[in-house]
């Protein structure tokens, strides 16, 4: 019956991945294969064989996810946000960004990638099936995070008032979005903490622009005197519209803002 089960296998790569989920382990790396086969060399054969046999999945040099032994037919592949996490390691990220706008309704675009912002790398991958690119941000801009359980996993995501932040740092399509969103949601957000993280975040600009649209759509003076008071003396002009070149339009003295539409 278990030859069966698991035609294809040798006893080595058996005795790998059953031991890995024995041991509750969630990724075969390069030091628990040699802590199983001590001869370097027999451990770099099994887990190069098991790639070839596609019963695990490379996520980075040294660093594998199994196909379970009870995955009918190999078809098995975990959710893509779980596989983001083991990715990451222990390096602070969060999914964000393109991911998160459509997971919380600011969009109804499905993204083609998985957007993984954290403190150590940018580069892009495809997982199996799936590609992610990692951003490098700056630890000042890591905040608002929230942790969510998938298939036993706790993923690191922004939340949705996090993610309101990056959107009008990093909007999708025409920036005519951003106001349409955040008139969408005021009433669905914590406003303070909104008020928080745009306050927190290292940009100026995102202060100004968030703080006109949101005097624009009756938000509470007390909120908007908060983002006026961390704006403080900075004097520079900017347009509400980055993605239109021009710079003339009317200008809003009070948030030093260009209202290039």
């Amino acid at each position: 019956m278990r030859e069966r089960k698991y035609t294809g296998l040798s006893k080595d790569e058996i005795y790998l991945i059953s031991r890995l989920e024995f041991e509750k382990e969630r990724l075969i790396t390069t030091q628990f294969a040699r802590k199983l086969f001590p001869n370097s060399n027999k451990a770099s054969k099994v887990i190069s064989s098991l790639l070839r046999k596609r019963r695990i999945i490379c996520l980075e040099k040294g660093k594998y996810l199994p196909i379970p032994l009870k995955a009918p037919n190999q078809q098995w592949f975990p959710n893509e946000f779980v596989v983001a996490d083991l990715w990451m390691g222990e390096t602070p990220y969060y999914i964000g960004y393109f991911t998160m706008y459509n997971y919380w309704g600011f969009t109804e675009q499905v993204p083609q990638t998985v957007f993984v912002l954290n403190t150590k790398k940018s580069c892009k991958k495809v997982i199996g099936n799936v590609r992610y690119q990692a951003v490098k941000i700056s630890q000042k801009k890591y905040y608002g995070i929230e942790k969510v359980k998938i298939d036993e996993a706790k993923v690191c995501i922004s939340d949705k008032e996090r993610t309101l932040v990056d959107f009008i740092y990093n909007p999708i399509g025409s920036f005519e979005n951003v106001e349409t969103v955040l008139r969408d949601n005021i009433e669905k957000i914590n406003l303070d903490k909104f008020i928080r993280y745009l306050k927190q975040f290292p940009v100026v600009s995102v202060r100004k622009r968030a703080g006109f649209l949101l005097e624009k759509l009756g938000c509470n003076a007390l909120f908007l005197s908060k983002l006026k008071k961390a704006i403080g003396n900075e004097q520079t002009y900017i347009v509400l519209n980055p993605t239109n070149k021009s710079r003339k339009g009317k200008v809003n003295k009070e948030w030093r803002i260009i209202v290039n539409r």
